[in-house]
């Protein structure tokens, strides 16, 4: 797992506002980690080559947070007592907002700008339909929304003949369940995406990759300067916005 340097734990779409610095990590419980609201988590990937984040000490100065042999976060004592609360959020920020789920959504956007170039090419009239795709319970890429028979099966066939397509998106569905579960931690509530209830049951009911990246992709020129199909601040609206409409918040504190 990797940890961005000034990677903040409470990166919020919509109502929750996305941030990409720890400001201060409180010595209370009830204060909890603070950011800095005016700050958007845009475009920014894993540069640092340590496994390290920092945050304000009691006195204002730097700690760094490293993470030991064990996979476990070698923390000042004073933060021990927060340990669950600490690795929580860095571990679920990490898996669901900064490298493992975005990096799989990324690897579909450029898989499925393949794909959907050929399934055109075959069916043009696909571009006026209202239709979607996620992956099941089976792995299997399946189409949604308004088609056909027989264009659905058209979709999925050509969908599935991608193996890098399938790959990343059951790779995206593995970090997004494992991230919720993180976030809800111990007590089994979030205040953010871990409060829906989404499972390997219901995932291709709840996310959409079709709209995920009609709606979260950059323009050409943020394209062709940030090398990424997605901007990750829009990807993650979109999540937000189709967790929102489609699932059920279950797990709200």
């Amino acid at each position: 797992m990797k940890i961005v340097a000034n990677a903040g734990p409470r990166l919020h779409a919509k109502n929750n506002q996305i941030s990409d610095e720890m400001r201060h990590i409180a010595p209370s419980s009830q204060k909890g980690l603070k950011v800095d609201p005016t700050k958007h988590f845009i475009n920014s990937e894993p540069t640092h080559p340590a496994e390290l984040t920092q945050a304000k000490s009691d006195n204002g100065k730097l700690t760094a947070i490293i993470y030991k042999a064990n996979g476990k976060l070698d923390l000042p004592p004073r933060y021990e007592k927060h340990r669950d609360l600490l690795e929580s959020a860095i571990n679920s920020t990490s898996k669901l907002y900064l490298h493992e789920t975005p990096a799989a959504a990324n690897r579909i956007a450029e898989e499925y700008e393949k794909v959907s170039a050929d399934l055109y090419e075959q069916n043009p009239q696909l571009t006026h339909k209202s239709w979607g795709f996620s992956v099941d319970e089976t792995g299997k890429l399946v189409a949604t929304g308004h088609l056909s028979q027989a264009d659905k099966q058209l979709v999925e066939e050509a969908l599935n003949s991608n193996d890098e397509l399938v790959s990343a998106a059951k790779d995206f569905k593995t970090s997004f369940l494992e991230g919720l579960e993180i976030e809800r931690g111990s007590a089994g509530t979030s205040q953010y995406w871990g409060k829906y209830d989404v499972n390997e049951g219901n995932f291709a009911q709840i996310i959409d990759f079709k709209e995920m990246i009609e709606q979260g992709s950059n323009n050409e020129i943020e394209r062709e300067k940030s090398g990424y199909l997605l901007n990750k601040w829009e990807w993650t609206i979109n999540i937000a916005d189709q967790l929102q409409a489609k699932a059920e918040p279950t797990f709200a504190k």
